[in-house]
């Protein structure tokens, strides 16, 4: 990482809810911390959209949780589960949605990408990780569903908000 990129990544973190609530001391409350658990689908669409959270407020606790380490560790695990399923598709039947083992097979190396930014030392985006808990959570998205786009391309757009 060169040294112009540090300094963006500093300035992208000094202007982050999280950064806002340690410097003002205004964690979330434990109901705003519930309520960003029970509507996490809906708070990362509006993170994925660009919506900027009131300090305080479920949707910045939703923002702080979506930049820690044990989220990022969680989606990691959900990146592999999902090529190793990949890899043995057909071989279990179950409840689950199918999913369209060749086109993960085929975007391996942009989920290698991700992997690789989601267990480094940098920092995350939050609107980034809300797109990739998208993409792995929407059931009539690229990664389920054909003529949805390229799973690909949709981890290359994560990758690149990440």
């Amino acid at each position: 990482m060169t040294s112009h990129q540090q300094v963006w990544l500093d300035v992208l973190e000094s202007v982050s809810p999280a950064a806002a609530a340690r410097d003002t001391g205004s964690a979330p409350s434990w109901a705003a911390r519930l309520r960003a658990r029970l509507f996490a689908a809906r708070y990362d669409r509006e993170i994925e959209a660009g919506v900027s959270p009131a300090a305080g407020s479920p949707l910045a606790a939703h923002w702080m949780r979506l930049t820690s380490d044990r989220e990022r560790q969680d989606l990691a695990f959900g990146l592999c589960k999902l090529a190793r399923e990949a890899e043995s598709a057909g071989a279990a039947l179950n409840s689950r949605i199918p999913i369209r083992a060749a086109g993960v097979r085929h975007a391996s190396t942009v989920i290698d990408d991700v992997l690789e930014r989601l267990t480094g030392p940098a920092p995350v985006r939050a609107r980034g990780m809300a797109r990739l808990r998208i993409l792995l959570s929407d059931g009539r998205g690229p990664v389920y569903r054909a003529g949805q786009g390229t799973i690909s391309a949709a981890m290359r757009g994560a990758l690149a908000t990440l």
